[in-house]
């Protein structure tokens, strides 16, 4: 590893957006950012007509900078106020902008130009959202998996007018925060929904969300769009509740009304025919989910782009699929394969909605010495040092720019984490091409910085 001092100036802090754009003649500058297809190539075209790749980094959190082991240099360097009297992050701080301005010089140096989705929420965006691209983030549902397993929830019941009058307010409100910056790319929802999971507990349930509807009671309109749906697939009630494993009484048999009130839906006695019941939903849900926010982000915010939920690669249903094709300008991924595996299913993808694809969150990396316990985001190409690694990141980036659907890559990390620091999204160690004091890995940040300058010319060749 090789220490790299950065001289904050001016200069590097007014230098506006990375220069992965385009050198031919400007398209239509409509003042905000857009995707188009140019001779069979998916763009983004900023907001002055240029075409260009979003090439942006993830993680940019605080925690990562105030862990045990480099906290004492994170303040030393930025000062003590990036912290508040009570320990914790204080974005208000003239540390706070300082660290900030240094991770610009350090994306701009390394030929990113956008901060990701997971830019913390803790930070002030107005330390960044004039000089970076940046993806604005929806938070209206706690539908991943490591939020459920922090303890949030429940899902909402999509249906409902309440769940309605909140996203207008949510959004409304966050549109209004965005909608006349010419940096922010458009509106993430939530990071890696689980549209199915297994359930340990009860083995035939593998849908969360419509899980979550079934604890329900008769006031909930999500529970009568379910019922309605059984409706529509059985000739009785009591045939629905035979295959549900519904209590039948013997004198007055049972009622669809009688079937909304129930609870005890989670070990159905014929779980095929069940499953069947419950695959064929899922759109509804889907749909719903994904047409209100649809249609509330164009109520207020009419100009900027709409990339939906960051869905895990190989969590594409069809049923969410048919939703993205409708409700979204830009299908989000999130991969950490070669991409000569992950093209397989992104053809597919692409085949079924006609939208650019960008890969969201993806990294490839290898455990060192100090994240043993945790391991490391990124590992699952099996890279077995920085070299490999590096290389990797040249291929991956080589052959997603030589895919015409393909509009951009965001890196998982830039700030290595070891194993004492605080968890975040995963149990995961955060990736990162510099370690924990901010030297790079130079070994693989000499890639980066080559392979980043070069996508545009790469992207003009895809076919």
């Amino acid at each position: 590893m090789k220490r790299v001092l950065f001289v904050l100036t001016m200069a590097l802090l007014a230098g506006g957006i990375a220069e992965t754009q385009a050198e031919t003649p400007p398209l239509e500058a409509t003042g905000f950012v857009r995707v188009e297809n140019i001779d069979g190539v998916w763009w983004f075209i900023s907001p002055e007509g240029e075409k260009f790749i979003s090439m942006g980094i993830n993680h940019v959190e605080p925690h990562l900078w105030l862990a045990p082991y480099n906290k004492e240099a994170t303040l030393k360097r930025y000062g003590a106020d990036m912290v508040d009297e009570n320990g914790y992050f204080n974005t208000d701080g003239a540390a706070a902008k300082k660290w900030i301005d240094q991770q610009l010089v350090m994306t701009r140096d390394l030929n990113f130009n956008t901060w990701g989705r997971h830019t913390h929420p803790e930070i002030k965006p107005s330390l960044y959202e004039d000089q970076i691209y940046y993806l604005a983030s929806l938070q209206t549902g706690p539908l991943a998996g490591w939020r459920e397993r922090n303890g949030e929830g429940p899902r909402p019941d999509v249906f409902s007018v309440d769940f309605y009058n909140f996203l207008d307010d949510r959004i409304q409100n966050i549109c209004a925060a965005h909608r006349q910056n010419k940096t922010c790319l458009g509106y993430l929802y939530t990071d890696v929904p689980s549209w199915e999971q297994r359930n340990a507990k009860y083995p035939a349930m593998k849908y969360p969300w419509l899980n979550a509807i079934l604890t329900l009671g008769e006031a909930s309109p999500g529970k009568w769009a379910w019922v309605k749906h059984l409706q529509s697939r059985y000739d009785s009630p009591v045939e629905a509740a035979q295959v549900w494993g519904m209590p039948i009484s013997p004198t007055y048999g049972i009622s669809w009304y009688r079937m909304v009130r129930q609870v005890t839906w989670f070990e159905p006695v014929d779980a095929k025919r069940a499953d069947a019941d419950m695959k064929s939903f899922m759109p509804q849900i889907a749909d719903q989910w994904y047409r209100l926010h649809y249609e509330l982000i164009r109520k207020y915010d009419p100009n900027h782009l709409i990339f939906g939920d960051k869905n895990w690669i190989t969590w594409h249903y069809p049923y969410v699929l048919d939703a993205l094709a409708k409700y979204v300008d830009v299908v989000s991924i999130q991969a950490y394969g070669r991409w000569a595996d992950d093209k397989k299913v992104t053809d597919h993808i692409f085949e079924v909605t006609g939208k650019p694809i960008f890969n969201g969150d993806g990294s490839h990396g290898v455990a060192n010495e100090h994240q043993q316990e945790y391991g490391v985001k990124g590992f699952r190409t099996g890279a077995e040092n920085i070299k490999e690694v590096a290389a990797l990141y040249k291929e991956t980036v080589e052959q997603m720019m030589a895919t015409p659907y393909v509009v951009g890559w965001h890196h998982c990390g830039c700030l290595q984490q070891w194993d004492p620091a605080e968890r975040g999204d995963s149990p995961k160690n955060e990736n990162g091409f510099m370690d924990p004091f901010e030297n790079y890995i130079t070994e693989w940040t000499d890639v980066i910085r080559d392979t980043n300058a070069k996508v545009v010319q790469l992207h003009e060749k895809a076919e």
